[in-house]
Parts: structure tokens; C-alpha cells; sequence
């Protein structure tokens, strides 16, 4: 018996997938909708009667794993949501929200944002807003350039999403390309 590994398959908008059995390569286009809420690894019979586990991912868009160094500066934002009035009376010292750059490593992206791991301590919170660039491995060394919203903050994992107002570069989006 061959140890098969589980075939990952995109599902389209329509929440169609195509899957190919790896036994006879026939390939076939099939409703998946209703896997949606329930589970996402399934087991596929093809008509040659062989059997195996796909995995159905129901993403907006196609996450690619990467290993891209690259840097990011946090934002200060200046705004009043955070200043309080007070009646305190005596000396105090105001502060600015956190603000600060550093190295990073970009290990997944897609068409709507990224994930990337920082080397050490960081001051990163949810909702802040950035600036981050770094260079694609693809042929042409594409530098990259966005604008960011902090969306999660795991120990030294953050979650982000790029800025709404933005187009996605031709390069970043031929990257992505499955």
C-alpha cells in the first residue's frame, strides 16, 4: 500500500473544489458547500474506486508560506482616543502610544495581509497601525512596500491585514499566483 499524503484543495467562491485522484489522475469538479461549518479534511472516492483524504480550504484567498526577512516601523497614532481628562492635581508626565521598528520575518502572505515573527521583545498591539517592507524570492528581488493594521499578537506572531485604500501590486499578486 502507498502512504499518500492529504491532497489540500482550494474552495472556489462557489464553494466548488477540484480534486484529482492520484491513482488514475482523473480529475473532477465537486460541490463542497456543505463541509463548510462541519470539517474540512474529508475522504474522496474517485470512480476507480480508490480512496483518499483531501483537504478542503475555505480561504478568501490562497496563504503561501514564506521565509522573507524584511522590517517593520510601528506608527504612532496622535490622535485623542488616547488622552483622558482629569482633575488630578501635581506634576505627571504624558506618553505617546508605542511606536518603534525592528526585523521581522514574513512567514505566510496572502492577498489580504501576512504573518510574521519578530526576533525578540516587541511593543506591537492589536489595532496599531505600520509600515512594513521586504523583498519577494521571486525572480526580479520585488520590494515590497505596505501599509498595515495589527489584527492579532501572539508572543512574537503577528497577524496583519493590509491597509484597505491600498491596490495589490502586479508583482505581489503573481507571487501569490497557486
Amino acid at each position: 500500500m502507498i502512504s499518500e499524503s492529504i491532497q489540500r484543495v482550494f474552495v472556489k467562491p462557489d464553494d466548488t473544489a477540484t480534486i484529482n485522484c492520484p491513482k488514475c489522475q482523473l480529475v473532477k469538479t465537486v460541490a463542497v458547500g456543505k463541509f463548510r461549518t462541519t470539517r474540512h479534511t474529508i475522504t474522496a472516492r474517485c470512480t476507480c474506486s480508490h480512496s483518499f483524504p483531501v483537504s478542503l480550504d475555505f480561504r478568501k484567498c490562497y496563504r503561501k508560506k514564506t521565509a522573507l526577512p524584511g522590517r517593520y516601523k510601528i506608527r504612532a497614532e496622535v490622535n485623542d482616543k488616547h488622552w483622558k481628562k482629569t482633575k488630578l492635581t501635581g506634576a505627571y508626565t504624558m506618553q505617546a502610544p508605542a511606536s518603534g521598528n525592528g526585523h521581522m520575518l514574513v512567514t505566510n502572505i496572502s492577498c489580504g495581509g501576512l504573518q510574521f515573527t519578530t526576533p525578540g521583545d516587541h511593543a506591537i498591539e492589536v489595532g496599531q497601525q505600520a509600515q512594513i517592507s521586504f523583498t519577494l524570492d521571486d525572480r526580479k528581488q520585488t520590494n515590497i512596500m505596505k501599509h498595515i493594521t495589527i489584527q492579532s499578537v501572539a508572543g512574537n506572531i503577528i497577524g496583519c491585514r493590509f491597509a484597505d485604500d491600498e491596490p495589490l501590486e502586479q508583482g505581489l499578486r503573481f507571487y501569490l499566483f497557486p
